[in-house]
């Protein structure tokens, strides 16, 4: 996958609380002016709120770190992060937080910042699909910054080992972080807390492509299902409908294979998920043509709504146990 662009580097932290301490600063102009009696030619809170406010996005653009998204009602809440043509999902509930892969190198100081935004302070898990640098590219930065329980990854055969340095590098990490590597083993169940359960389905067999080496999992919080498939190919969706019923594969939102690639999400699968929403994570006019029209075709075809990152930004979907609420947020530019 090609590289994304780094945005310049910028000590979003000591931005931050420079901001902060402005409008402290500006506040306690206005309430002295106030005691005053108003005597100085100052603007109204309402107004200096307003400017700030402006001022807040602009700046959150200038360092390239999303404001946190629009506030969505549910006590499950899957964040799809606008990481370019790269994969990148937080997991919410009440009790813990899950990370599915972390984006492509250069994109950990956005990812970390978006993090913090949302109260995070320990993965509780993290699960890396599979060994290719748009999916692991900056889980060294995340796993750096955050207290993390437990990581998962597949197996993957010594045929098609990556010698990458991403890879290299994240094992690394890993190591140095006294965490341990728990195998993905289909079956395996996860309670996330209040409910929610993250049921791990593949890899099943031992592939020849690290596309098909991918993690896939599927998230139940009441009556509603996330399916995560990483970018897992034909082969490896047929092998699915071979091994479960369709009631553990049926999802009400389904995380696009590769991509939205037309080697992924083929009509049976499709048709067995039976999902009302899609999200294709995909970077701006990437070189791919991801997603690719034979996809978005079947997803016509069968009235699913598709969001897409590059278009929609960062897409926000919370679930409370019944109906799910989409939101979504593009970053400025």
């Amino acid at each position: 996958m090609p590289r994304k662009k780094k945005s310049p580097k910028i000590h979003w932290k000591q931005l931050l609380l420079s901001v902060v301490a402005l409008v402290l600063a500006c506040f306690i102009l206005l309430l002295l002016n106030q005691a005053m009696g108003e005597q100085l030619p100052l603007p109204t809170a309402r107004e200096v709120s307003a400017y700030l406010s402006g001022l807040l996005d602009e700046l959150y653009g200038t360092a390239g770190i999303a404001p946190a998204p629009a506030d969505v009602e549910g006590e499950l809440v899957v964040h799809f992060l606008d990481v370019g043509q790269a994969d990148c999902i937080l997991i919410q509930t009440e009790e813990q937080n899950v990370l599915i892969d972390a984006g492509e190198t250069g994109c950990g100081e956005f990812i970390n910042a978006y993090l913090d935004a949302q109260g995070v302070e320990t993965l509780d898990l993290i699960i890396a699909t599979h060994a290719h640098a748009d999916h692991i590219g900056s889980m060294s930065e995340v796993i750096e910054q955050f207290n993390v329980g437990k990581i998962i990854m597949s197996d993957i055969p010594a045929a098609i080992m990556p010698t990458s340095r991403t890879y290299e590098t994240l094992l690394d990490t890993i190591a140095s972080h006294g965490l341990h590597i728990t195998r993905a083993v289909p079956g395996a169940e996860y309670s996330l807390g209040g409910g929610a359960t993250l049921t791990i389905l593949g890899p099943l067999e031992e592939y020849n492509d690290l596309n098909d080496t991918s993690v896939t999992c599927r998230v139940v919080y009441g009556e509603n299902a996330f399916l995560f498939t990483g970018d897992a190919e034909q082969e490896y969706e047929a092998d699915l409908l071979k091994r479960y019923p369709k009631s553990r594969l049926a999802a009400d939102v389904l995380k696009l294979g590769h991509h939205g690639s037309n080697t992924s999400s083929h009509a049976d699968f499709l048709d067995t998920v039976g999902p009302e929403i899609a999200v294709a994570m995909v970077g701006l006019d990437n070189s791919y043509g991801h997603p690719h029209a034979e996809t978005l075709q079947a997803l016509a075809e069968r009235g699913i709504t598709l969001y897409r990152t590059d278009e929609d930004g960062t897409v926000v979907i919370a679930s409370d146990g019944e109906t799910l609420t989409v939101s979504t947020e593009k970053q400025a530019a």
